[in-house]
């Protein structure tokens, strides 16, 4: 779920806890994320709740008569480096405070260079406060993007969202 709120094709992340009626509730309890492709659920094999196979129908039919589609991901898919431990390198300054000033300046810089190195957005807006804790933060809000498929460094390339 980490990598979800990072990944730049994921524009929204909520969770969907029943569909159907009143009188005849189905119990769902997914995670859902809207994509540039429409929306989807979250489906991670290795903790799969176990339905029974009328349940297992209810289930699928609801999410398909609203239009989301199943998005798989293994034990292995969510372990996979660098992202991994690129994305919970980042995540860790998602608490950090971002000045207005500070925000304003890194997302102009994106928007008139386009994207960019993290060394060279950094150097392009210095402090006083620290502009890398700032980088990691907005993109923990979702305010900009940041290529996981590496390991975090200076050649990590950022954009606007």
């Amino acid at each position: 779920m980490l990598q979800a709120t990072l990944d730049p094709d994921i524009l929204e992340i909520s969770f969907l806890g029943t569909a159907g009626t009143a009188a005849l509730p189905i119990e769902l309890d997914v995670v859902t994320f809207l994509t540039r492709n429409g929306w989807r659920y979250l489906d991670i094999e290795a903790v799969r709740p176990l339905r029974s196979l009328s349940k297992t129908e209810a289930f699928e039919r609801a999410l398909r008569e609203l239009g989301i589609a199943r998005y798989t991901r293994t034990g292995a898919d969510i372990l996979k480096e660098p992202q991994f431990s690129t994305a919970r390198a980042v995540w860790t300054y998602r608490r950090c405070s971002v000045s207005p000033d500070m925000r304003v300046r890194l997302l102009a810089a994106l928007a008139e260079d386009g994207p960019m190195s993290l060394h060279h957005l950094c150097t392009s807006v210095p402090g006083p406060l620290d502009p890398f804790a700032a980088v990691l933060s907005l993109a923990c809000s979702n305010e900009l993007e940041i290529e996981l498929s590496e390991p975090l460094g200076p050649t990590t390339i950022v954009r606007s969202r």
